[in-house]
């Protein structure tokens, strides 16, 4: 099921360290690993499905809004923490959001094991 445009709710943020595995209720065989986060933003990665080696699909999660999702605009490269890293400065910098199109409200199943 995807929401085009999902508005969700701000949601408080679990304890989440770098590395720890999350899964989601949209995608719940495909856990994600989380890669870089700040107070707002968990930018969590897993690796393409059929893909060659460092190859991945990323999900940004935004506590405040309570939804997840791809960065408007652009693909983001997330095969390295530096770049992921990057990538959440930016967001908390305002340079980029998460798409409006490709947003879904916020389904953690469950988080924070490594």
């Amino acid at each position: 099921m995807t929401l085009i445009n999902a508005k969700g709710s701000p949601t408080t943020p679990l304890p989440l360290d770098p590395g720890a595995r999350i899964r989601f209720g949209l995608e719940p065989r495909r856990p994600y690993t989380v890669r870089a986060l700040s107070e707002h933003f968990v930018i969590c990665t897993r690796p393409r499905d059929f893909a060659t080696t460092g190859d991945f699909v990323y999900t940004v999660i935004d506590w405040r809004n309570g939804i997840r999702g791809p960065i408007n605009g652009r693909s983001a490269d997330v095969s390295t923490d530096e770049w992921c890293r990057d990538l959440l400065h930016d967001l908390e910098a305002g340079r980029w959001e998460i798409s409006h199109h490709n947003r879904v409200q916020l389904d953690i199943l469950d988080g924070g094991k490594p």
